[in-house]
């Protein structure tokens, strides 16, 4: 995939992903918290080297895997300084099940 053109879904993801790899390794807790991630799983991305996620992101290839807030069109719309206080009170789905464990 280094020498190849990312399409922007796959750009996407590997961003993300290295982006929470990166949080993992800074601030485990914080990052799993906003992420919604569990311990296996923040544990198994810590592991993977950059040429591993970028083969794994080539390989999901089209698939989108972090999909926007159901409420996204909602904090767009609103005025921009309720943007944050809006996202905080209405969690997505991920962090609100995250959140109730």
């Amino acid at each position: 995939m280094n020498h190849l053109q990312i399409t922007d879904v796959q750009s996407t993801n590997l961003h993300l992903l290295q982006a929470i790899r990166l949080g993992i390794e800074r601030d485990r807790v914080s990052t799993c918290c906003k992420f919604a991630l569990d311990a296996e799983l923040a544990d198994y991305l810590r592991t993977q080297s950059l040429d591993q996620l970028m083969s794994f992101v080539a390989n999901v290839g089209q698939t989108s895997l972090f999909p926007p807030r159901d409420d996204l069109l909602a904090l767009l719309a609103a005025p921009a300084p309720l943007a944050a206080p809006l996202a905080a009170v209405r969690l997505p789905k991920a962090l609100a099940a995250h959140a109730r464990r």
